[in-house]
């Protein structure tokens, strides 16, 4: 009897981590499908595409100067001397280095605004999954739209958990 409570008692103990172990609960968001349902996304989007919008003007403005001072030297290079052949092509090459400096910048200016923008919107969505996941018991949520998940089996898409939280 007493062999039988020792063995008992052994494989009690043995095993109780294994029992004692929670089951995971996984669930899945296609984080771009959420993000495009977000108000606030929409608004950095029209924001960027005024900035955008801006930018390409400028950048027109430049390619008018350009395409101007290359047709006024094509015109004018019969009737000039060497020198000012020479000052007008200097002068060609410089808005052309000015264009290419500028569009570089543009498009740092227009990442960086976008970054200023979307960071507090994917911080909010990142919280509403957070706080879904924690109030309904899941252990991992897989976000399926980086397409990096070749397969997933049994998980529950929390979108619908998500947008109650963010009252979409």
């Amino acid at each position: 009897m007493k062999k039988i409570l020792l063995i008992t008692a052994f494989l009690a103990f043995a095993f109780s981590p294994t029992f004692a172990q929670k089951v995971a609960k996984i669930g899945h968001i296609n984080s771009e499908e959420l993000l495009s349902l977000m108000p606030e996304r929409k608004r950095a989007s029209e924001r960027i595409d005024t900035i955008s919008k801006e930018i390409e003007k400028q950048l027109r403005d430049l390619m008018t100067e350009y395409q101007g001072k290359i047709e006024k030297l094509e015109r004018d290079a019969p009737n000039l001397s060497e020198l000012l052949k020479k000052d007008r092509s200097e002068e060609v090459k410089n808005l052309e280095t000015r264009i290419r400096a500028f569009q570089q910048e543009a498009q740092g200016t227009i990442e960086a605004k976008q970054q200023e923008l979307m960071e507090p919107i994917i911080t909010k969505a990142k919280k509403a999954i957070e706080e879904a996941a924690k109030e309904n018991g899941y252990t991992f949520i897989l976000d399926t739209s980086g397409g990096t998940i070749l397969f997933f089996e049994e998980s529950d898409n929390v979108l619908g958990l998500v947008k109650k939280k963010l009252k979409l």
